[in-house]
C-alpha cells in the first residue's frame, strides 16, 4: 500500500448544470423518486450539528493515486456523534480507478448493513450511489464505509489528520482502512494514517443552528511569518450532463444599471494604497485583521472574527461549516483567476461591496451568510467543457440583498457554462430560510437567472421552506428572457414560508414565479 505516483493538483468537481428544456424538467419531476425522505426537526440546545458527510464533497488537495493494480477494498472508519440515517456512499475517483465499484456500509465488527453498485460514474471526481433503503446509525457507535476497487489505483492521502466536516460524525486517527481481495470484504488494515476518501451520506435526526460569528477584537494580532497557501475547495455534487439548447446563448451581460453595484462602487476604493500581505494563508488567530493588502494566496479561515477590508485577494476566501471560523470581507476584490474555484464561501461570513470575478462559482452561501451591495460576474471559460458555473449559490440562512448578480461564462461543449446567476439545489441539505431581496439579475448564458430551491430529484428536494424573493429586478437577454428558458425555476409558491413579491423586469412589468 505504499507505491504511489503524484497527481497534479485536481480541479474542483463541477456543479450540476440546469440548462434543461422545460419538458425534460417536468418529466424529471414526475419520474424522480427520493430514496430517502427525512424530517428535519427544529433547532435544539447544544452543540451545532452540520448534516452532510465526512469530507463534504470537496476536491481534495495533496492527493496521490496508488499505482498498485491489485483488487482491494478501501474505506473509512467513523463514529456517529448524533443519531441519524445513512442514505448512501461516495468516494473520490482518480482517472485510472476503473471497473465496477461497489459501496458498502458495515458495523464496527464487520456486519454488512447495506451495499450499492455505482453507476453512471464520471472519469474523475466524487462518485455517489444511494442505498435502496436508508440505514439508521446510532450515536456513540462506530461504523465503516468502503468501496471495492477491482483494479486498484485508488485515491489516497498519507498521514491524514483532518477533522470530519460534519459535527454529527467523527474521524479518529488511522481512520483509513483497506483489505486486499477479489471480492467485497470488510477492511481492517491501516497504513501510515492513510485516508482513502470514502464518505457516507448522512443526515442527523436533529439539526441545530450554527453559532453566530464572534466579534473581532479592536487590536489585530501580528501576522505570522511565512504564508502557506492551502486553498480549500467547496462542496459540489457529481455532475450529470444535460443537453445544450439549440439556440444561441444570450449576449454577454451588460454593465449594471444605475443604482446597483458595479465595478465602480465595489472592490478596493479608488486611491487606496496596497502593500503585500506577508501573513499566513491559513488564519488560526481570532480577530485577525487584513487591511489594504494584496494577498497572493487563498485564505483558509480557521478562526472567529477575521476581518478583511480594502484588499485584493488573488485567490479565494473560505471557511468550513463546522463553526470553527467566521469572517467579514468588505470593499475588496476577489479574483479567483482562470480556473475552477469558489471565490467566497462556505459559512458564517458577511461580504459587503465585494467585486468577485473568475472561477466557476463566485460565492457559496451554504450556511449562515450575508452578501450585500456586491458585484459578481466574469466566471472563467472552461476549455475542458465540464464546469457548471454560477454567480451565487444559497443553502440555509442566507441573506442576498442589493447585489448585481451575473453568470456570463460562455458555453463550451460538451457541457461547460452557466447554470444560473443564483442557484439553490438540495444536494447536501434542505434549501431554507433565505432572503433574496433587491438584487439586479443580469442576463445569463444559463437556462435561468435563478433557481428557487425546489429542484426535483435531489436528496433534499422535500422540506424547502422560507425562501423569500422580494423586490428583485430581472434583465432581459438577447432572447427576451433573463436566461435561455426564463427568469426563475423551481420556486414552490406553496412551500411553507415561501414569498414571491414585487419582482419585476427592468421595464417595470412583474415577473411570475415558476414551479
Amino acid at each position: 500500500m505504499h507505491s504511489v505516483q503524484t497527481l497534479a493538483h485536481p480541479r474542483h468537481a463541477a456543479l450540476p448544470r440546469r440548462k434543461q428544456r422545460p419538458i425534460a424538467l417536468l418529466v424529471a419531476a414526475v419520474v424522480a423518486a427520493l430514496i430517502v425522505s427525512l424530517a428535519v426537526f427544529s433547532p435544539s440546545a447544544g452543540a451545532a450539528v452540520v448534516p452532510g458527510s465526512l469530507f463534504g464533497g470537496r476536491t481534495p488537495t495533496g492527493l496521490t493515486s496508488h499505482s498498485d493494480r491489485a483488487s482491494v477494498e478501501v474505506g473509512t472508519k467513523f463514529t456517529v456523534v448524533t443519531s441519524g440515517v445513512a442514505s448512501g456512499v461516495s468516494f473520490y475517483k482518480t482517472r485510472n480507478n476503473t471497473g465496477t465499484h461497489v459501496g458498502t456500509l458495515w458495523t464496527e465488527r464487520g456486519t454488512k448493513l447495506a451495499s450499492v453498485t455505482f453507476t453512471r460514474e464520471s472519469a474523475t471526481g466524487w462518485q455517489t450511489a444511494r442505498f435502496a433503503k436508508p440505514v439508521t446509525l446510532q450515536a456513540g457507535k462506530r461504523y465503516v464505509v468502503s468501496y471495492h476497487a477491482p483494479r486498484g489505483q485508488y485515491a489516497v492521502k498519507r498521514y491524514f489528520s483532518a477533522r470530519s466536516l460534519s459535527s454529527a460524525l467523527k474521524l479518529e486517527a488511522s481512520s483509513g482502512v483497506f483489505r486486499y481481495g477479489g471480492k467485497v470484504a470488510f477492511p481492517t488494515s491501516t497504513y501510515k494514517s492513510s485516508q482513502y476518501l470514502v464518505d457516507v451520506l448522512f443526515t442527523p435526526t436533529r439539526v441545530a443552528a450554527a453559532p453566530a460569528p464572534a466579534p473581532a477584537p479592536t487590536t489585530p494580532p501580528a501576522p505570522a511569518p511565512t504564508p502557506t497557501p492551502t486553498p480549500t475547495p467547496t462542496p459540489t455534487p457529481t455532475p450529470t450532463p444535460t443537453p445544450t439548447p439549440p439556440a444561441p446563448a444570450p449576449a454577454p451581460a451588460p454593465a449594471p444599471s444605475t443604482g446597483f453595484p458595479s465595478a465602480s462602487n465595489t472592490g478596493v476604493p479608488a486611491g487606496t494604497s496596497l502593500s503585500a500581505y506577508t501573513g499566513p494563508c491559513t488564519i488560526t488567530t481570532a480577530g485577525t485583521v487584513i487591511d489594504a493588502k494584496i494577498v497572493n494566496c487563498s485564505l483558509s479561515i480557521r478562526a472567529a472574527g477575521v476581518k478583511i477590508t480594502r484588499s485584493k485577494i488573488n485567490g479565494t476566501v473560505y471557511t468550513g461549516t463546522d463553526g470553527s471560523g467566521s469572517f467579514s470581507i468588505a470593499d475588496s476584490n476577489v479574483d479567483i483567476g482562470d480556473r475552477m474555484g469558489t471565490g467566497i464561501g462556505d459559512a458564517n461570513f458577511t461580504a459587503t461591496r465585494v467585486h468577485v470575478t473568475g472561477g466557476n462559482r463566485s460565492i457559496n452561501c451554504f450556511l449562515n451568510c450575508t452578501v450585500q451591495s456586491s458585484y459578481v460576474h466574469g466566471q472563467f471559460r472552461d476549455e475542458s467543457g465540464t464546469a457548471h458555473e454560477s454567480g451565487i449559490r444559497v443553502g440555509s440562512g442566507s441573506t442576498i440583498r442589493g447585489n448585481t448578480i451575473a453568470c456570463d461564462a460562455p458555453d463550451v461543449p460538451p457541457d461547460a457554462g452557466c447554470s444560473a446567476a443564483l442557484t439553490g439545489y438540495g444536494d447536501f441539505a434542505v434549501v431554507q430560510d433565505n432572503v433574496i431581496d433587491g438584487n439586479l439579475f443580469l442576463p445569463t448564458t444559463g437556462g435561468f437567472c435563478a433557481y428557487g430551491g425546489s429542484t426535483a430529484g435531489k436528496p433534499y428536494s422535500a422540506g424547502v421552506n422560507d425562501i423569500r424573493f422580494t423586490n428583485n429586478v430581472f434583465t432581459r437577454g438577447a432572447g427576451g428572457k433573463c436566461g435561455y428558458w426564463g427568469a426563475i425555476t423551481s420556486f414552490d409558491v406553496n412551500a411553507p414560508g415561501n414569498v414571491w413579491s414585487n419582482n419585476k423586469w427592468s421595464d417595470g412589468t412583474l415577473v411570475a414565479p415558476a414551479n
